[in-house]
């Protein structure tokens, strides 16, 4: 009888665990999102779809910050991916950018610190210490002061092309560069282009990646969605930030969020 009785109680115990445990579970119901910058620049003579002003990306980060939104990181948006006790914001959301652009620093990065949000900055390798790209010293900073770094691969190559041995290459090489520039582990992989296949996913899980951004729009479900296949809402100088924000705000369903994502541009 006593044995049954400490049996129970246990069970009660982990029921409570785990359902009090992830409050975004609770709170935020049809999933987390995650954003997509390219360029903050007021300077729109290259890719000037994929650029969004500065005064523009600040006043969508103050539509955010005074909605209450949260800026996670990727260790907790993987935590919740694998339904793991994480804590999280009552409104959580992961902001990230593509391919490393020096406007990410001058620009984005203040208006980030002013509002106390982080971001994921996505770098090609061989672009580190390029023109117009970030620096080794830049990307060491900004990893400092709170910014997370992943790998959008080593040359940004169409991955659905490449052998197994070029996979490799292109996911291991850039990680070993940013671990070693920013003493962190690199967790997320980007695709370049948002091109994927089964090959490019188990290379990049392989690699030791804790999960990979699609441009797949909508929102992060764990029961819906796969942690190497996650979604990202895209933002470009024509989106409809403040309609896009409505649904963010009241947390809708992705097949919503689809309205304001116009997926058929280009982007990498």
């Amino acid at each position: 009888m006593m044995f049954l009785w400490r049996s129970l109680v246990c069970l009660l115990l982990a029921v409570c665990f785990v359902g009090g445990g992830n409050t975004a579970q609770a709170q935020y119901s049809n999933g987390i999102p995650v954003l997509l910058y390219h360029h903050v620049s007021d300077d729109k003579t290259e890719l000037p779809e994929l650029t969004v002003t500065t005064a523009e990306f600040e006043r969508q980060m103050a539509l955010l910050h005074g909605a209450g939104f949260s800026t996670i990181s990727p260790s907790q948006l993987n935590a919740y991916m694998e339904e793991k006790t994480v804590s999280l914001p009552a409104k959580p959301i992961l902001i990230t950018f593509d391919d490393g652009y020096d406007d990410n620093y001058f620009n984005a990065f203040p208006v980030l610190k002013r509002f106390g949000f982080s971001s994921v900055i996505f770098m090609v390798g061989v672009n580190i210490d390029r023109e117009k790209r970030l620096s080794s010293q830049q990307i060491r900073e900004m990893s400092d002061a709170g910014i997370f770094f992943g790998s959008h691969s080593e040359t940004h190559r169409n991955m659905t092309t490449l052998s197994a041995g070029e996979l490799r290459h292109e996911v291991k090489t850039i990680k070993r560069k940013l671990e070693a520039i920013t003493q962190r582990d690199t967790e997320l992989f980007s695709y370049p282009y948002g091109y994927y296949n089964i090959s490019a996913w188990e290379a990049v899980e392989l690699a030791g990646y804790k999960g990979s951004v699609t441009v797949l729009p909508g929102l992060n479900k764990p029961d819906r969605d796969n942690q190497f296949l996650l979604r990202r809402i895209p933002i470009y100088n024509d989106t409809d930030f403040n309609a896009l924000f409505l649904l963010l705000d009241q947390n809708q369903p992705k097949t919503k969020l689809l309205q304001y994502s116009p997926v058929l541009k280009k982007i990498g």
